[in-house]
């Protein structure tokens, strides 16, 4: 009994740090990208949860208002949105989206991040030298 309740903490536990690892990456590259303390995001259910407890990020209801896109999927976009900036949490989207600016996805448990330049260019963002071996 007692070895099923560690084991239960053990993966409560990691759940949950592996969401504040995913909001300290965010809160600290994002700003930097885009040159502000607050950014104004438009985000999907999988990271509403996460950014909802950060002063960095100002979620926003439509994406009209908003100046990044964070989620996963974001198909059904009205037209005025479709050339916003996109951060995704998927490879997939990353790979298939053409306004994705760069992912954070997890590959066999462990972090990985990536970011297209050419549409951070696009975007007039601004590129850390020390992103620079995450860049495709």
């Amino acid at each position: 009994m007692n070895k099923i309740l560690i084991l239960v903490l053990v993966l409560f536990n990691s759940l949950f740090s592996s969401e504040d690892y995913e909001l300290k990456l965010y809160e600290t590259v994002l700003p930097i990208i885009f040159n502000t303390t607050e950014i104004k995001v438009f985000v999907t259910k999988d990271i509403n949860t996460i950014l909802k407890s950060s002063d960095k990020f100002i979620i926003v209801n439509n994406c009209n208002d908003a100046d990044l896109l964070i989620g996963k999927k974001f198909i059904n976009l009205p037209n005025n949105c479709k050339d916003k900036p996109l951060f995704t949490t998927t490879y997939k989207s990353f790979k298939n989206n053409v306004n994705c600016i760069g992912a954070f996805y997890w590959k066999k448990g462990r972090p990985q991040i990536k970011f297209k330049l050419k549409n951070i260019e696009k975007h007039n963002l601004l590129f850390p030298l020390q992103l620079w071996k995450y860049a495709k």
